[in-house]
């Protein structure tokens, strides 16, 4: 009877030990946007194509982890300053902020609603984006690796000024037309900063 008791203790302990160490294995952490985040915008004029870009956003997220395996993202957001976006041209710059209505609307924001994670290094990831005031969902096909403790992404998604109830700007008394369509990128790191309770 000792020796059946002793055994029954052994095996609740190591059921209890095999439980915790697994979920110390799957941990969920607080992470927030580390460095200077790269992201972009594209599109194309009568003129010639063009490209601006911001290196200024900040952004958290809830990241699940198998040790260095990225296995979801619970949520995410990202807060860019919509002034902060630069062509490296005044006069285009000003045409940019004044379609995304900068004054009344100074902030582009993306809140994730699902991330789906389709092999090693490839996810999808959806969420609403707010630009010029209006929200909409936006698809973004996504890379990602870990090194250290940083987890990277990439990503692209298409969407258009119309989307967004945005005209696509002109220029030259309107002998400059722009695209209606653009390529959204980005590549970000985030680094951790609290872990959560474990699942």
């Amino acid at each position: 009877m000792k020796n059946f008791n002793l055994i029954k203790t052994l095996s609740v302990f190591v059921l209890i030990l095999g439980l915790s160490f697994g979920n110390t294995l799957l941990a969920q952490d607080l992470y927030k946007l580390a460095g200077k985040p790269e992201l972009k915008v594209k599109g194309t004029s009568t003129l010639h194509d063009w490209e601006m870009a911001s290196a200024q956003a900040q952004g958290k997220a809830e990241i699940i982890m198998d040790g260095n395996t990225l296995k979801g993202v619970k949520s995410a957001t990202v807060i860019m300053k919509s002034a902060s976006i630069k062509s490296g041209t005044d006069k285009m710059d000003a045409l940019a902020y004044e379609s995304l209505k900068t004054s009344k609307f100074p902030e582009i924001t993306f809140v994730l609603t699902s991330f789906r994670v389709l092999d090693n290094n490839r996810a999808q990831a959806i969420g609403n984006m707010t630009i010029a005031g209006t929200t909409k969902p936006v698809t973004f096909n996504v890379q990602t690796s870990t090194k250290s403790d940083l987890v990277n992404m990439t990503g692209e998604a298409n969407i258009k000024f119309t989307d967004f109830n945005i005209k696509p700007p002109t220029a030259l008394l309107g002998t400059v037309k722009t695209g209606n369509e653009l390529k959204l990128s980005f590549k970000v790191s985030f680094q951790p900063t609290t872990t959560l309770s474990k699942n």
